[in-house]
């Protein structure tokens, strides 16, 4: 059996708890007693040894009546200390890369370091629940096998003060008890009250105590917020007190039954007789009521945001009459949505018939969330040879949570990513990342694991150091690629690097670049990829009048996809594109040697400038016509002819007639009849007339 231990402000309440084969929570026995005097004041242990008594009393009436022996407990602390902070956290996955367990636990612990960033040093991290993921703006239940660009989180990150901690171990060790479950109130009353399932819906969850009224949020199928107002029922009862003139007791006993009964007698603090009318604890109460219902209502809106659809009001401050009424009216709810929950309205087995009233709430959810999570929270473990001494409340513990209880830095554990660096490429700023950093080792009992595993009591945990990223380490032609060129004959890639300049001068090599690097670079033209795979091409070496020349004997075809480029179309870095080396040997008329003669005549009235090579070729002594194509150690020489004057015959080229089919001509120059081969000069005009004998009387004139 388990024993569930609820130390409230006014009393402690004590139970034996296990579950049956079916999972249902069965309560064995209960008992409760009050404190001695007011040894705890808003949910806090201001006198331990009083507070040690009366937990002894309750155990050893347990032992005693049930015939077993109490060395363990389940306890829960309360929430007037609570404290909670909203971490987020955006990362990017990486193209192609699948979310992981250690990418999650990196991305959820970032967003709990950025929580932890305003949180006094005293207060202790206890846990932390995740409100929502998204993976590029989108909402997602769970991440693990997911991929995406962008991934996001928010986190509530849970603290508590080191002395409500302390302050309850010690009361729990005077007893002779160790805590083998430790958690809030707020959470009991929500895991027993408001199941997973009913989570969807957004509830308010209201816990009144005597000393505090803790609120917790649920919707969308997770607690979201935890809140708390330091009002509750001893605001009540010491409004009675000091109305009516009695002792606190007194007071409770008056608080407790004025409802049940039009008066009550009772003995004020000068021991006279006195008697209370309903009507008048009513009036006297109302407007405290009125004020902590208020009070609770406005962070109940502030928490939630709005409205929730349904109110649960628990706990023993609550079951004075009107505070359902008073807090629907302030949340602008109606009465029927905003109602006190019982405890024998919860699916348990009880064995005591005693377990009835809505006072009963938290010390079943402490039962009922041990009973769930027995033995994952414990008294301590040891972390790299020194014992730790847990505390908590979420019933199970991952290393991370262990490590930061006991001061370690979040980002020891998990090292920092390297720095990035900024270059502007073409105006336009390029951001570089460094190398994520490889997590602390974690090893528990011999065995290597992750700081997302579960530990539990006596485990033995070692923990190194993490290994922070590398900075980013980044080359010219890491930003600025090369062109990729791809032969058609071979499929051989090579590349061709660009012109680039860094910070103003000009660099040719793959240089390693720095923060803050500024690169420029132009498009890349064809005619310089043409020129640069030009290398490739067949070389032949030939001789002109003695001189020795070395050429290229081909031509370069760049083609991007299947269109043919140009020597002024351009190309990006990092383009890929296909060429071919295409062999073709020199012509004679493309010599520089072979100079050209030309002379301005009229001819048919039309003024018409005469053209004609002004050499002639030799190649290995046999004279050739100018469409020779030169062959490799070829001897060409140039020779000008003696006469290099224009003769009528140039006239008849123009033409483009074959003189055999000319039936008749007329040939003029200046208006005189003259032969083919006599001379022609600037200036001179010739007149050509001609009929073909195939058509008669056709002449062309030009």
């Amino acid at each position: 059996m388990l024993f569930a231990l609820d130390i409230g402000t006014r009393k402690i309440a004590g139970l034996l708890v296990d579950g049956n084969e079916e999972g249902k929570m069965i309560v064995h026995d209960a008992v409760v007693k009050e404190h001695e005097h007011r040894a705890m004041l808003d949910g806090q242990i201001h006198d331990v040894e009083k507070v040690a008594r009366t937990v002894r009393a309750v155990k050893e009436e347990l032992e005693s009546r049930n015939n077993v022996v109490l060395d363990k407990v389940a306890v829960a602390l309360a929430g007037r200390f609570l404290k909670t902070f909203i971490g987020e956290s955006m990362m990017e996955i990486g193209e192609g890369n699948e979310i992981n367990q250690d990418f999650i636990a990196r991305l959820e612990l970032d967003a709990v370091a950025k929580a932890m960033e305003n949180v006094e040093s005293n207060m202790y991290c206890v846990g932390y629940s995740v409100i929502r993921y998204e993976i590029d703006g989108m909402w997602f239940k769970k991440l693990e096998g997911l991929k995406g660009e962008n991934v996001y989180v928010k986190v509530v990150a849970t603290f508590l003060p080191s002395h409500v901690v302390e302050a309850m171990l010690s009361v729990i060790k005077k007893v002779g008890l160790t805590i083998t479950h430790l958690t809030l109130e707020p959470i009991a009353a929500v895991n027993v009250t408001v199941p997973e399932d009913l989570r969807i819906l957004n509830i308010a969850l209201v816990d009144v105590g005597a000393g505090t009224s803790d609120i917790a949020i649920a919707k969308d199928g997770t607690i979201v917020a935890y809140g708390m107002v330091p009002l509750a029922g001893d605001e009540i009862t010491e409004a009675i007190t000091k109305h009516f003139l009695l002792d606190f007791s007194t007071a409770e006993y008056v608080k407790r039954n004025f409802y049940l009964n039009e008066k009550l007698a009772v003995k004020n603090i000068l021991d006279k007789e006195k008697e209370i009318k309903k009507e008048d604890v009513i009036s006297v109460i109302s407007p405290i009521i009125n004020a902590i219902t208020q009070k609770v209502a406005e962070v109940i809106l502030e928490i939630n945001g709005e409205k929730p659809q349904v109110v649960m009001i628990v706990g023993g401050g609550a079951k004075v009459p009107m505070f359902d009424e008073y807090l629907a009216k302030h949340l602008g709810m109606d009465v029927d949505v905003v109602s006190l929950k019982n405890a024998n309205g919860l699916d348990f087995i009880d064995e005591t018939d005693q377990i009835v009233g809505s006072e009963y709430i938290t010390p079943l959810g402490i039962g009922y969330t041990a009973l769930n999570n027995t033995g994952s929270v414990f008294e301590h473990v040891t972390v790299n040879d020194e014992k730790v001494q847990l505390i908590g409340f979420k019933g199970s513990y991952t290393v991370w949570e262990v490590l930061v209880q006991v001061g370690m830095d979040i980002h020891t554990l998990l090292g920092k990513p390297g720095k990035s660096m900024v270059i502007d490429v073409n105006g336009e700023a390029q951001i570089l990342k460094g190398k994520m950093p490889i997590p602390a080792t974690v090893v528990i009992n011999g065995n290597p694991a992750t700081l997302r595993d579960i530990v539990k009591h006596g485990d033995v945990i070692e923990v190194g150091e993490a290994h922070d990223g590398e900075d980013a380490n980044v080359h010219l032609y890491d930003v600025v690629k090369p062109v990729q060129l791809m032969s058609l004959e071979t499929e051989e890639i090579i590349e061709y690097y660009p012109k680039v300049i860094l910070n103003g001068l000009e660099v040719s090599s793959n240089v390693e670049l720095k923060d803050g690097d500024v690169v420029r670079y132009e498009k890349i033209k064809v005619r310089q990829i043409r020129e640069f795979l030009g290398n490739d091409l067949v070389n032949i070496t030939y001789s002109v009048n003695n001189a020795y020349k070395t050429v290229n004997a081909g031509e370069v075809k760049i083609f991007k996809d299947e269109m043919e480029l140009s020597d002024e179309n351009t190309v990006e870095p990092g383009d890929k594109i296909n060429y071919a080396l295409v062999l073709k040997y020199p012509k004679v008329m493309e010599l520089p040697e072979m100079e050209k003669i030309s002379i301005l005549v009229k001819i048919n009235g039309e003024t018409t400038v005469l053209t004609k090579d002004g050499v002639l070729v030799w190649v290995n002594d046999q004279l050739v016509s100018p469409h020779y194509e030169i062959r490799d150690g070829d001897r060409v020489r140039t020779q000008v002819p003696d006469e290099q004057g224009f003769i009528v015959a140039d006239v008849l080229r123009l033409f483009e007639i074959d003189m055999h089919k000319v039936k008749s001509y007329k040939l003029l120059k200046n208006g005189e009849r003259v032969g083919f081969t006599d001379p022609l000069s600037a200036g001179d005009e010739i007149t050509f007339d001609f009929v073909l004998k195939e058509v008669e009387d056709t002449s062309a004139e030009q």
